[in-house]
């Protein structure tokens, strides 16, 4: 008995290797720094103009692999590099006309909203790994939280502040790929999610240790075979049935004039005359709507007689109402308006929804005026946001439009579907933007749009990338940039809703909810002390 007592307690058996928590940052802080910048760089050539798709994906995967292991601190500043390096890459083309000032704003703004993001996702895994150190934590919960979590900082960018601008969320990198009809199920928002889920799967299964004995090969097969596995199942999702219920023969006409607001050569009277002229193809056509871009009417044609003779004039040439991008002035507020011109007069009006922050007003003036006062004064007049339905009647189909940025906004887009749009329009002036990967990256967006809503996409541009876009993302028609053209396409019309339209939004929302919450929660949970188990003595 006494042997019994004095007898030394055996050490406590250690955890496989393979299921050890990671204390430690598995880069060092300047090794994490240069793959942050790195991937920032290749992230962003995913994106249109080098439109190098696949590239996603190693792009977000040395961010994960930069995080992993690493404190908030660290992890904010690995983002930052990330982000810095991305956003300046990929709207590098605000500098055209307006110098490096927009781009060292709205970059600088978007990178530390990605920081904080990065700094999320490094708790993240430092909590998982302390929570659930197995391997199915590893593999199975972790991925799909840090998914959570990106997807939410996107979210975040994309609302806030001032109305945010969803341009680099990772979905929208891939309007051209294998995974671009995703969207129909799960909105742009959920395609995000899912792709940065894959990612961190395969960040999880390439560093997952291997168990003691099992050679690198025989360690590696399985792990691909499960990617591969993922992946097909992902890509074996059928393309959502889209239900044609006739078409709309649309001409969109493409102008190419001198309409950029900073245009020394910007001449409101000479561009209505060139649009005008450029319309002339679609008479004897018979077409059931014709499209100008946005602000082709820049006199206010709910006032101006004279504008007023111009629309009617086009309308009566062409036999068809004429759908006209226009400034307006209604009680003293200046609106970016699409109007619909049918039968000498305004049958429809919208008022563009979203005015760009700092393009098309300044927000808060007095105060962001001293910061860059030759610069905003250049902004002479404030757009109000508009509160008009953007489905428009048109004969017998039902239309909805967008003008310019608003094709980044997920409730007006899904919503105009809700409200029964058939046919979607996006009329836009990216005449400032010249020949940058702007044009290009605001086209991806439309494409990924109509594939999302099931519906056929008219984008009609004052210069360049005026394009027609089948509901399954289809090129149908397309104007050769910065030329003079009009396009005349049978665009189908359809009708029913795909998941996107019907729960896109709630989804979306509900993911960025939790991956805003669960980071935070998780890290309380993990800095709480263990209990640990009474000894067993006799």
């Amino acid at each position: 008995m006494s042997a019994l007592l004095t007898r030394p307690a055996s050490a406590p058996s250690r955890a496989p290797r393979g299921d050890r928590v990671r204390a430690r940052a598995e880069l060092s802080l300047p090794v994490a720094l240069v793959v942050a910048a790195a991937s920032g760089l290749v992230l962003s050539f995913a994106y249109p103009g080098a439109g190098i798709w696949v590239l996603a994906f190693p792009g977000v995967a040395g961010a994960l692999v930069a995080l992993r292991g690493r404190g908030f601190r660290s992890g904010v500043l690995v983002g930052l590099v990330f982000g810095v390096v991305f956003w300046f890459s990929l709207v590098d083309w605000v500098t055209l006309f307006l110098g490096p000032v927009p781009l060292l704003a709205l970059g600088t703004l978007e990178a530390l909203l990605v920081a904080l993001g990065s700094g999320l996702i490094a708790v993240l895994y430092r909590s998982t790994a302390r929570l659930w150190p197995s391997a199915g934590g590893r593999v199975v919960l972790t991925p799909l939280l840090v998914a959570a979590t990106w997807t939410a900082r996107e979210v975040v960018a994309g609302t806030w502040p001032y109305g945010g601008f969803d341009w680099g969320a990772v979905a929208l990198s891939q309007s051209q790929s294998p995974f671009a009809y995703l969207s129909a199920w799960f909105g742009t928002t959920g395609l995000s999610f899912v792709l940065v889920w894959l990612t961190a799967l395969g960040v999880a299964l390439a560093t997952e240790p291997r168990a003691l004995g099992v050679l690198r090969l025989q360690a590696a097969l399985p792990r691909v075979l499960a990617m591969a596995v993922v992946t097909g199942a992902l890509l074996a999702i059928p393309t959502f049935p889209i239900t044609v219920t006739g078409s709309m023969r649309v001409a969109a006409v493409q102008p190419n004039s001198h309409a950029g607001y900073f245009d020394p050569k910007y001449d409101p009277a000479a561009n209505l005359e060139q649009t005008v002229r450029a319309t002339s193809p679609a008479l004897g056509k018979e077409v059931d709507l014709v499209v100008w871009p946005e602000g082709a009417a820049m006199y206010d044609p709910i006032t101006d007689r004279g504008l007023q003779q111009q629309l009617e004039y086009v309308t009566q040439a062409v036999g068809a109402p004429l759908l006209t991008g226009a400034i307006t002035e209604r009680g003293g507020r200046t609106y970016n308006s699409s109007l619909l011109w049918s039968n000498g007069g305004i049958a429809e009006l919208y008022d563009k929804v979203r005015p760009v922050p700092f393009g098309e007003y300044v927000p808060d003036r007095a105060f962001w005026t001293p910061f860059a006062p030759d610069l905003l004064k250049l902004i002479g007049r404030d757009y109000t946001p508009g509160t008009r339905s953007s489905v428009m009647q048109v004969g017998r189909a039902r239309v909805g439009v967008n003008i310019c940025f608003d094709i980044v906004d997920d409730g007006l887009i899904l919503g105009s579907v809700q409200q029964g749009a058939q046919l979607l329009i996006a009329q836009t002036n990216n005449a400032d933007f010249g020949d940058t990967d702007e044009n290009e990256q605001q086209l991806a967006i439309a494409r990924l749009r109509a594939i999302e809503t099931g519906r056929a996409l008219m984008s009609d541009s004052t210069v360049a990338s005026t394009t027609a876009i089948g509901p399954d993302g289809r090129t149908l028609a397309a104007a050769k940039p910065f030329t003079t053209q009009t396009l005349v396409v049978d665009l189908p019309l359809a009708s029913g809703i795909t998941p996107a339209v019907a729960f896109g939004v709630p989804l979306g929302a509900t993911i960025a909810l939790l991956g805003g919450v669960l980071p935070v929660l998780l890290a309380v949970l993990a800095r709480r002390p263990r209990r640990r188990a009474p000894d067993a003595r006799g």
